[in-house]
């Protein structure tokens, strides 16, 4: 097996146990058993557990970054385009489900300070935040959207996105982001009416 490929097995596993149990019940032993490497080799590819937790974070949230950049980027109407951005969201959290929980563990241990990779954690965090603003600004800017503030409201939106997936709902990723943006919308927006909702 490539260098790469094992380091990215070893992601993977790290991410599934990482998520099923709190960060100092899982042993290094643990990853290198699920992954079916010798102890040794994971720390050919990572310092310690604490590095390797991180590589598996910022694996994933870099992979979401890119998404969500690339979606705020098409040539679209205001909400096409915030679809588009809740589109590559909801598709990756859904795709990627032990990540949302790791996320979701992450983000309960925010706040000022802490150590260098929890600032860049904030950073990588509020990378989306800029992104989903970025869009409420276009939307605004062209009469779409009636949004006094935009950064605050990227946040309300964002935390919408969890509220959906943790809903128990069981919704098609096109069903969800009908129903996220719309309830965003729906007190914002120009046009009296919204559109259909898709089908199952």
């Amino acid at each position: 097996m490539k260098s790469q490929d094992r380091r990215d097995k070893i992601l993977v596993c790290a991410a599934q146990l990482f998520a099923a149990a709190r960060y100092d019940e899982v042993l290094m032993e643990d990853i290198a058993r699920e992954a079916g490497v010798a102890k040794g080799t994971l720390y050919s590819h990572f310092a310690d557990k604490d590095a390797l937790y991180f590589a598996v974070v910022f694996d994933g949230i870099s992979q979401l970054n890119e998404r969500l950049r690339a979606a705020a980027n098409e040539d679209q109407h205001p909400e096409e385009q915030l679809r588009s951005v809740m589109l590559a969201i909801l598709s990756y959290f859904s795709q990627n489900r032990v990540f949302f929980r790791l996320l979701s563990m992450e983000d309960a241990k925010a706040g000022p300070g802490g150590s260098e990779s929890r600032q860049r954690w904030q950073t990588e965090r509020s990378e989306q935040i800029d992104v989903i603003e970025s869009v409420l600004h276009r939307g605004v800017a062209s009469g779409d959207f009636r949004v006094p503030h935009p950064r605050l409201q990227a946040f309300v939106l964002r935390g919408m996105v969890r509220s959906v997936l943790t809903s128990g709902e069981k919704l098609s990723v096109a069903e969800m982001v009908y129903v996220l943006v719309d309830t965003f919308l729906n007190g914002a927006r120009s046009r009296a009416h919204p559109p259909d909702a898709p089908s199952a």
